[in-house]
């Protein structure tokens, strides 16, 4: 359920959001590093769930929305912290365009 209306309750679990570093070396490789950027209040619902084949291994792949109020720094590519869980961030909308509420489509992936 994606509804735009969102309870004071609802909002849970403490969540840490991170922004991706990109570092190059000499050799020219890249190596993606994550900085905090804040910590905010967020309901996450499992959207889906999928195993797949990635670089010979399988993964299970579950993908959430994750509900936060409104904020004009999230981008893709950004992920959430949740304990050990990461859930990187592969959309984000304003589902009601009122800058209330803040919908992230996010992606975590379990070995």
């Amino acid at each position: 359920m994606t509804r735009a209306h969102v309870e004071i309750g609802d909002l849970r679990q403490r969540v840490v959001i991170e922004a991706p570093i990109d570092v190059t070396d000499d050799a020219g490789s890249m190596t993606r590093s994550y900085s905090p950027v804040g910590a905010v209040w967020a309901r996450i619902l499992p959207a889906s769930g999928e195993s797949r084949y990635e670089a010979s291994r399988l993964e299970a792949v579950i993908t959430h929305i994750v509900h936060i109020r409104w904020r004009a720094d999230i981008q893709s590519q950004m992920r959430f912290t949740i304990g050990s869980r990461r859930l990187l961030i592969h959309a984000s909308f304003d589902p009601d365009g009122r800058r209330a509420l803040l919908l992230c489509r996010c992606e975590e992936i379990t070995l």
